[in-house]
C-alpha cells in the first residue's frame, strides 16, 4: 500500500467512539497509513472540509438524533455526508440515523440524517437484554479474499437495527445474518461513499470493516 495521510473524524455523542479509534489507529498501521488524524466531532464547527472520513457510532437513537438537532449539526452533517468525496460509515445507531427512512420509531418519529437510501427497523432484533453475538455472512469478498481469512464475522449485536428494504440499486449487501427461513437479514450496505453495519465491529479484534472503511476513504482519494 502507498503511503499516505488522512483525517477521520468520530461523532462523538454516544457509544464506543474510544473503541472506534484504537481499532481505526491499528487498522491504519496494517494499511501503512502514515498520520492518521483521528479528530473529535462534536458540533458543526468540527465538520470541516480536510476530514476524508466520518465515523457515526452506537449509541440511543433518539437521543442522537435530539442532539444533532438542538445543536444544529444535522444540515452540517448532511452537506458533508452528500459530497461523494467524503466517506462516511454509521454502526448500530449510527445506521439507523443514516437511513433515509426507519420503522418502529417512538411517537413523534425522531429526526434522521440520511444518505443511504434503505428503511431500516429500530431495535429488529429485541431491546437491550435481547443483545447478542453471532456469525454474519459476509457477501463482498473484499473482507475476505486474502488467504485464511473467514467468509464470516462475529458480530455483536446491541439493541441493533436491520434493513428491512433497500430502496436503490446503488446500495450494495455487504453482509447478512443467516436465517432458517429466508435469505438472510440485511445487517450490512455500502451506497458509493456511504457505509452502514448494525453491528459493532469496534467491540471485537477483528479490524477488517475498519481497514475496509480506511479503504474507501484512499481509492476516493486516489480517484
Amino acid at each position: 500500500m502507498e503511503a499516505m495521510s488522512m483525517s477521520v473524524g468520530i461523532l462523538e455523542i454516544q457509544g464506543g467512539f474510544s473503541e472506534h479509534r484504537v481499532a481505526l489507529q491499528k487498522a491504519a498501521e496494517n494499511l501503512e497509513i502514515k498520520n492518521l488524524k483521528i479528530l473529535s466531532v462534536r458540533k458543526a464547527a468540527d465538520i470541516v472540509p480536510s476530514l476524508s472520513g466520518l465515523i457515526i457510532p452506537g449509541g440511543e437513537s433518539t437521543t442522537m438524533g435530539l442532539f444533532i438537532s438542538r445543536n444544529n449539526i444535522a444540515s452540517a452533517l448532511q452537506e458533508w455526508i452528500n459530497n461523494e468525496k467524503h466517506v462516511t460509515w454509521g454502526t448500530c445507531a449510527g445506521l439507523i440515523m443514516l437511513a433515509n427512512e426507519s420503522e418502529k420509531q417512538k411517537i413523534g418519529g425522531q429526526p434522521l440524517i440520511g444518505g443511504l437510501d434503505i428503511v431500516v427497523s429500530r431495535n429488529y432484533f429485541g431491546r437491550q437484554v435481547n443483545s447478542f453475538q453471532e456469525k454474519v455472512e459476509i457477501l463482498d469478498k473484499n473482507l475476505y479474499s486474502q488467504e485464511n481469512i473467514p467468509d464470516h464475522f462475529e458480530g455483536v449485536f446491541i439493541r441493533a437495527p436491520a434493513v428491512v428494504k433497500v430502496t436503490n440499486p446503488k446500495v450494495t449487501t455487504l453482509a447478512v445474518l443467516p436465517q432458517p427461513d429466508s435469505q438472510g437479514v440485511i445487517v450490512a450496505v455500502r451506497q458509493v461513499n456511504i457505509l452502514g453495519t448494525a453491528f459493532h465491529p469496534e467491540l471485537t479484534e477483528d479490524l477488517r470493516w475498519h481497514s475496509y472503511f480506511l479503504k474507501m476513504i484512499m481509492s476516493i482519494q486516489n480517484s
